[in-house]
């Protein structure tokens, strides 16, 4: 506990303290039937993952898109196309490489990539 925390004394006028039982009186009474508060996904109220790690193949050049499958998601659906908007990645690599993308609202974008 901080200290000085218990020993000040917090000071209402009458206005104010008639204020706040009012507000909380408000609350008590409040419907009881009405549904509880819930919060958006992306604040992290839900399992929706915005970031995702996964492998893709070939070279991506800028601005197009690519299928990435997902390196932890064995079930379908496991891929999501996203697009590179950062820079063209050139490569001779036939096998996977490890990328990162991330979504915003509905489209995926690259946000890593393995470029060796």
């Amino acid at each position: 506990m901080p200290e000085g925390a218990g020993r000040n004394y917090v000071r209402f006028d009458r206005q104010s303290g008639q204020r706040i039982a009012a507000a909380v009186l408000q609350v008590e009474r409040g419907n009881r039937d009405q549904p509880p508060v819930t919060f958006n996904p992306a604040l992290g109220g839900s399992s929706a993952k915005m970031i995702r790690m996964g492998t893709f193949t070939g070279a991506w050049a800028l601005n197009a898109n690519n299928t990435v499958t997902f390196r932890t998601t064995t079930s379908t659906p496991n891929t999501a196309v996203a697009v590179n908007i950062f820079a063209a990645i050139a490569t001779s690599a036939t096998s996977p490489r490890n990328c990162a993308i991330a979504r915003d609202g509905t489209a995926w974008y690259l946000i890593a990539a393995q470029c060796s």
